[in-house]
């Protein structure tokens, strides 16, 4: 492979290329990694010892971004921004306490509940460290939807006790707004849309910022037709107490059968 531009920053920790294709890079000699996740500049890792670390940073995401490119009046041709891409080579320690702790992946921001119960959340709005959110210790399930594309943003969890909450503004100082007053068994989402399935075994569901209404299959609008239609058959194959991001299913992370290396692949802008 040719590259066309190395350099190296300070102390090594990260690297900056200009090329073609990026190969992935052993980041450290530990082989006691035991869970990682794609943040949208960087990446998190936890060891089997509980101790959280990030590679780069959370949030800053620039998806959908456009190359940059400048015209020559003079020629008539169009050059275009390279592709930089960077590798964080050296991971920073950033938190303690989380072995067994249920990670939710948002890219902007990341949830962990920990093995007591309590939620912890790092990133925009929040912090470059895990900041504990509530002061309850029965958190079992979490998650985002992002804003763009037609979607409400929100972040979203569930509490044992059946109790929905959100942040009511992603900005600081962060709050959680409890959503109704119903108790909640299974929570599934989609865009600006909350199903939500009773402890008493009934469906409702809550568009954009409405109320929870009765689920209706006759008013199964066409741009959530496949899921609304198929929302019994949804919720039977989930466990109690969970969340599903319907449009994002694989934001919770699941940690590795046994402890290795880590790779990490380098993260590209223009």
């Amino acid at each position: 492979m040719k590259l066309n531009k190395i350099t190296l920053g300070i102390s090594a920790l990260i690297l900056t290329v200009y090329a073609n294709n990026t190969p992935k890079q052993e980041l450290t000699k530990a082989t006691d990694w035991i869970s990682s996740w794609e943040t949208c500049r960087g990446d998190g890792a936890i060891k089997t010892d509980g101790s959280l670390w990030q590679f780069g940073k959370v949030g800053g995401c620039n998806w959908g971004q456009i190359i940059p490119s400048y015209y020559n009046i003079k020629t008539g041709k169009t050059t275009y921004a390279k592709e930089k891409c960077t590798y964080f080579l050296k991971p920073k320690k950033i938190g303690s306490g989380f072995q067994g702790a249920k990670i939710i992946n948002g890219e902007y921001r990341v949830y962990a509940i920990k093995a007591d119960g309590s939620l912890w959340g790092w990133g925009e709005e929040i912090g470059s460290k895990p900041k504990k959110l509530s002061s309850s210790k029965k958190w079992v399930d979490f998650s985002v939807v992002y804003e763009g594309n037609g979607c409400c943003g929100y972040d979203i969890g569930l509490q044992k006790d059946g109790t929905l909450w959100r942040f009511s503004e992603l900005m600081k100082p962060l709050k959680l707004k409890r959503v109704g007053k119903a108790h909640w068994s299974k929570v599934i989402i989609k865009c600006c849309t909350v199903y939500g399935k009773r402890r008493d075994g009934t469906i409702w569901v809550k568009k954009d910022n409405k109320s929870f209404k009765r689920y209706k299959e006759s008013k199964c609008e066409f741009g959530q037709k496949e899921l609304c239609m198929n929302i019994k058959v949804k919720f039977g194959k989930m466990s109690r107490n969970s969340i599903l991001n319907y449009s994002k299913p694989h934001q919770k992370v699941k940690p590795a059968k046994r402890a290795s290396k880590l790779w990490n692949y380098p993260k590209c802008e223009y």
